[in-house]
């Protein structure tokens, strides 16, 4: 083991941007499920960073006190150990039963929310657009809970994606003027677009779309959060699905 340097620390600190992320094709994680869980899902982790002992076969660990590690940490209390892990390059996108496609969601805990979502329902591939919240920033990673290792995450332009795809595949989507989403009849395999937290999918997005599902309520909300829509979406296309 050797100490944590003043180079390192400040290589940490500036992957909370997007542009230095995106610069040394890096990303970091916090706590010691999800330093674990990199290194079991086989991610390249270039070196951990702990204020104790930290074993594992293969990584290079760094040590540092606990004022060094608040300092580089994304969290105002931090959880005493990170791991600093290379960006995995895209892959082509893989056929399975749901394709969950993400337009501009922008907050970063709804989409770590809704990662985590798609990977309890089984969803394999995530496509986002370009103006989603960078999937790799330390709050939508910290919000999957793990689940950004297990899920490929594409970020491409959505209308090309969508318009080639619906040639062959039902594209589902969550629209306020839909359906009622649990009178549809769901056949995969099949896509699922959900939008934009305060305006939904774009009218360009929306004309590709197959069928448009709504969720029906019986109060006086007069939407769900896009996470929370996405969940019971999803819930019902693996109920029909089986």
């Amino acid at each position: 083991m050797t100490s944590l340097t003043k180079k390192e620390e400040k290589l940490i600190v500036s992957l909370q941007q997007k542009k230095f992320r995106k610069t040394v094709g890096l990303f970091f994680v916090e706590g010691d499920k999800m330093v674990r869980e990199a290194i079991l899902y086989n991610f390249t982790v270039k070196f951990v960073v702990s204020v104790v002992d930290f074993e594992s076969d293969g990584v290079e660990v760094k040590l540092c006190d606990e004022r060094a590690m608040q300092r580089i940490s994304a969290f105002k209390t931090a959880p005493g150990i990170l791991a600093v892990i290379e960006i995995p390059e895209q892959v082509t996108v893989t056929d399975s039963p749901i394709t969950l496609v993400v337009e501009k969601v922008q907050d970063p805990g709804n989409l770590g929310t809704i990662i985590r979502t798609a990977d309890a329902f089984g969803v394999k591939t995530i496509i986002c657009s370009f103006d989603c919240a960078d999937h790799f920033s330390p709050k939508v990673v910290q919000a999957t809970m793990g689940s950004i290792f297990r899920i490929n995450i594409v970020a491409q332009d959505l209308f090309k994606y969508v318009e080639e795809l619906s040639k062959s595949t039902p594209i589902y989507a969550a629209h306020l003027n839909g359906e009622n989403l649990y009178k549809a009849k769901i056949t995969a395999p099949c896509v699922l677009v959900v939008g934009n937290e305060s305006q939904g999918m774009s009218n360009e997005l929306t004309a590709k779309v197959t069928e448009k599902l709504k969720i029906p309520m019986s109060g006086e909300a007069e939407s769900f959060n896009v996470s929370i829509a996405t969940a019971i979406m999803l819930g019902e296309f693996r109920r029909q699905l089986g």
